[in-house]
């Protein structure tokens, strides 16, 4: 593709005279081929400038030259490193043993990246705005460019994650407890990472990133006026700095409370927060996103060190250092906050709460925890203090997590009280109903019967049940052959519904009272203990079984051999033999057998499976399972009976169970239980409980 100054020598005849141009006439000047800044509209200037042939006017080709010449010159600083020195190998740069030496050669590769980025940048506006056709050199260039901007990002990157290695070393940061990145967490980045392209689309439209993240309707936005060029332009330089200015745009809400305060607004549709309270709440919100996105740059090897000496996040954004692959990294890990960073928002959400009152979050943790990272502190250890009341619906109110993600909160739990916090919590609706509540809008939902049990201090992980239809219940006939002359073979089986969770593992008041209703009770309940404290699989049972220290089954069948029922199907004939047991109360714990389709929780625990509701916890509790022991009956019918249990044990209900009684329970026990988690709350806040009484 030629440029500015390349210009062609005249042909000459076949005697070696050079040819002479005729004498013509004047044409008029024809329209300039550059594009606008818009890059679809057509300038409509004369064509007055350029060789052999005018082809642009005066402005455009003053642009172009500029142009021309910045990534020409790049070019030759690409040519140059390329083939002067090679890229530093992974094994190379794990010899390292000084990470200022790191950083060195990181400003190398950044200076080569920085020169590919200049020429790519200027030889994509070139065929954009200046040329309608691009030459096969020109396409080559790009892709050679392309390639050489994979292998320097990703050498960058060995360099700065090597530098932050050696820095921990240092002293500053050898005692984190919160590694930066898991091996498993680095891959799932890198397959829900944004590409380039997608984050530079962002850069454009600010707000497509913030609603993702905030929640917040998207609004229509009308491109910027663009001012008359006048000819000495740098293109490249406003291409760059456009992205500059883009990611402060996208960030700014983080940066600033008042530009927080406008997105929030907007995304409300209402007027800007008059009252104490509405600011207060805004203030802290602002503050967790500015120690989210602190927490995050402190954890990011290659974020943390181009941190070191900046200011603020601004600082940081407008450093020369800080390239839109870095505005990847961030925004991959702060647009997915019920992911892996979810323990660095609960820390950042304990932060924020510390600065509303105190201004500074420098006194949350160990004095020798903290560092100061862009005009603020961070912790290289996670916060070991309980979670207020406060903090939990702080954290639920911004991240409104789905259903079935339990789990992922027990991680955030750093005792008992901290997990009936979140489940409190999540009675009161801040988390959707897990699936295994699943069930009819009535008051029989096993939802509000678990809801019941979160709120007097009885974890339910699982419920279970499997419903038969009536004609199945009883003894069925077979199509074996009978052994005895004139009888049928017949066959009954038995499915309990149950329930899997767990309780304070140190016996106090509830506990006992609650673990006697439950034994007193043989007729309602069979239930197995486990306590994480005991030794081996050491378990206590009590129940209807064949002694008093036995559980009856989940499963069990038996088979035996009558006569053919002359009678209805409704009449079959009485059980008369050995029952074979095929899923014990104790297996639901431990069984592990190759013929059951089933396995135990524990079992399942010992190996971590993902999403399992007890997978993350850290502090001993006492596991139960409670079987009914009424068989082939709806799990609704346990959890109410379980439930009213507790009602019992909690002093919110006496004598036998009735809808009412269990309604009136119900309003007494949220009635105590909105007062204590919710109280700190000012009359404005608006919240209320809905009265079970009322629905009876």
């Amino acid at each position: 593709m030629p440029g500015p100054g390349k210009k062609r020598k005249p042909k000459a005849n076949a005697k070696g005279v050079q040819a002479t141009s005729k004498q013509t006439e004047p044409t008029p000047a024809s329209q300039c081929l550059a594009l606008e800044e818009d890059e679809i509209t057509r300038c409509g200037q004369p064509a007055t400038e350029g060789y052999p042939k005018p082809d642009r006017c005066k402005v455009h080709h003053a642009q172009y030259c500029t142009l021309y010449k910045k990534y020409k010159d790049a070019s030759k600083v690409v040519d140059q490193i390329k083939n002067g020195a090679e890229l530093p190998t992974k094994e190379q740069i794990g010899r390292f043993q000084d990470w200022k030496v790191a950083l060195d050669k990181a400003r190398w590769a950044r200076k080569y990246l920085e020169a590919i980025r200049v020429e790519k940048a200027g030889r994509e506006i070139h065929q954009r705005r200046f040329f309608l056709k691009v030459d096969d050199g020109h396409r080559r260039r790009l892709k050679l460019l392309e390639r050489e901007m994979v292998k320097a990002v990703q050498v960058l990157d060995a360099l700065q994650g090597r530098a932050h290695q050696l820095y921990k070393l240092t002293g500053a940061l050898d005692s984190m407890n919160t590694p930066a990145l898991s091996a498993s967490e680095v891959d799932l980045e890198k397959q829900s990472k944004q590409t380039t392209e997608e984050i530079l689309e962002s850069i454009r439209n600010p707000e497509a990133f913030r609603d993702s993240t905030l929640r917040m309707p998207r609004k229509k936005v009308l491109p910027a006026p663009t001012s008359p060029e006048v000819g000495d332009e740098d293109l490249i330089d406003m291409s760059l700095r456009d992205q500059k200015e883009g990611m402060i745009m996208v960030l700014k809400p983080f940066m600033e409370f008042e530009s927080f305060i406008d997105d929030a607004t907007k995304a409300h549709g209402g007027p800007r927060p008059e009252t104490e309270y509405d600011k207060s709440r805004l203030e802290k919100q602002f503050f967790v996103y500015q120690q989210f996105s602190r927490r995050i740059i402190f954890h990011e090897p290659a974020l943390f060190m181009k941190s070191l000496g900046k200011v603020s996040l601004k600082d940081l954004i407008l450093s020369d250092d800080f390239s839109v692959e870095d505005l990847v990294r961030f925004l991959s890990l702060f647009s997915r906050p019920m992911e892996f960073p979810l323990m660095w928002f609960k820390d950042a959400v304990l932060d924020a709460l510390a600065i509303s009152r105190h201004g500074t979050a420098a006194n949350v943790g160990s004095v020798g925890s903290r560092f100061s990272l862009l005009g603020g502190w961070v912790f290289n250890r996670a916060h070991t203090i309980s979670m207020s009341n406060e903090a939990w619906w702080l954290l639920l109110t911004l991240l409104e997590p789905p259903a079935d993600v339990e789990n992922r909160f027990v991680r955030l739990c750093n005792n008992f009280d901290d997990l009936i916090g979140f489940l409190s919590f999540a009675a009161f609706g801040s988390v959707p109903r897990p699936t295994f509540c699943e069930g009819t809008s009535n008051l029989d939902n096993p939802g509000i019967s678990r809801n019941h049990l979160s709120l007097s201090g009885v974890i339910v992980a699982d419920m279970v049940a499997t419903p038969r239809p009536p004609h199945t219940c009883g003894p069925i006939p077979t199509t074996r052959r009978a052994t005895q002359r004139g009888c049928a073979v017949w066959a009954e089986l038995e499915t309990r519904a149950y329930m899997f969770g767990a309780v304070r593992d140190e016996r106090d008041g509830f506990v006992e009272a609650f673990l006697r209703e439950l034994r007193a009770r043989p007729d309602l309940f069979q239930v197995v203990l486990r306590s994480e404290t005991a030794p081996g699989h050491k378990v206590e049972m009590f129940g209807s079984g064949p002694s008093n220290n036995e559980a009856l089954p989940v499963t069990r069948m038996c088979q035996f051999e009558a006569p053919p029922s002359l009678s209805p199907p409704s009449s079959p004939p009485y059980t008369s033999g050995k029952w074979e047991v095929m899923w014990s109360a104790v297996d639901v714990l431990y069984g592990e057998k190759k013929d059951f389709p089933l396995q135990g929780y524990l079992a399942l625990l010992a190996r971590n499976p993902k999403g399992w509701f007890f997978r993350y916890k850290t502090f001993p509790v006492t596991y139960f399972v409670i079987v009914d022991t009424v068989p082939n009956r709806d799990i609704s019918v346990l959890a109410r009976n379980v439930s009213w249990a507790a009602l019992r044990a909690g002093g919110y209900a006496e004598g036998e169970y009735t809808l009412r009684k269990y309604a009136v329970a119900s309003d007494k026990l949220f009635d105590w239980c909105s007062q204590a988690r919710l109280g700190w709350m000012p009359p404005e806040a608006g919240w209320k409980i809905t009265r079970m009484e009322d629905q009876v």
